[in-house]
């Protein structure tokens, strides 16, 4: 089971590389999602994003629409005021850092433990095979041997469930945090610039799902932030998938 989650880690990291070779058309291009269907948000008609499941097929009751603009805008101003300039942002990444660097240490050292006891099972086995070689079987052998082989398939299963290497995360990442987002928002300050950072924003922001509101023509927009992705943003190079933090922010306003 472990090794098929960290087949599937690496495959989504290959993913979410390819995906920042490719520029998007808009910033936020690929990370509308409808609240209510979960299908796409994307420009529907004119420079409004709207659900694509409503106004392509009728699949989705959400019909509402929002300006491109005007949602930029909100999400740009919920990432500066919830994923970027939040302590509590800076303070996960380095607890993040501290515990995958144990998970990391715990892990070398069960490895170091399974191999030497490996090599000692294969030691004792290679004795008693010696030993009856030489004519001094004794019936303890047979029982000893047994138990030296279940004791290898033990240890030769612990081995081959064993996590793949994960890199350690440098001990100053929160710092070298804080250094990327001022600069980041710098570049998005300016429009000339803005879509530049489209990949740094993908890094930041896992999704922004769309809801409709109570009040006619009102969407809530909620930003869905990805601790391995602060930590893309962070090191410049995909990390593995880790779960999930959600930092929300949602306002209304007519669309």
């Amino acid at each position: 089971m472990l090794g098929e989650r960290y087949a599937s880690i690496k495959e989504a990291a290959q993913s979410r590389s390819a995906q920042g070779l490719r520029r998007p058309a808009y910033l936020l291009s690929g990370l509308l999602e409808c609240g209510t269907c979960g299908g796409t948000y994307a420009v529907v008609v004119g420079d409004r994003y709207g659900c694509v499941g409503h106004h392509r097929s009728r699949s989705c009751t959400n019909n509402r629409t929002i300006r491109r603009e005007e949602l930029e805008r909100r999400a740009l101003a919920g990432i500066a005021d919830r994923l970027v300039s939040a302590d509590k942002i800076e303070a996960a990444v380095a607890a993040y850092a501290n515990h995958i660097n144990r998970e990391n240490r715990e892990r070398r050292i069960q490895v170091d433990a399974d191999r030497r006891a490996l090599a000692r099972v294969d030691k004792a086995v290679a004795g008693i095979m010696a030993a009856i070689e030489d004519g001094l079987y004794q019936p303890s052998m047979k029982a000893r041997m047994a138990e030296l082989e279940r004791e290898r398939q033990e240890i030769n299963a612990r081995l081959a469930q064993a996590p793949q290497d994960v890199p350690d995360v440098h001990p100053g990442i929160a710092e070298i945090y804080k250094r990327k987002v001022a600069a980041l928002t710098e570049t998005l300050e300016d429009p000339n610039t803005r879509l530049d950072a489209s990949s740094d924003i993908r890094s930041l922001v896992g999704k922004i799902v769309l809801h409709p509101g109570e009040r006619r023509g009102e969407v809530h927009a909620t930003l869905h932030g990805s601790l391995m992705g602060v930590l893309d943003f962070v090191n410049d190079n995909p990390q593995p998938d880790a779960d999930r933090v959600i930092t929300k922010g949602s306002s209304g306003s007519p669309g």
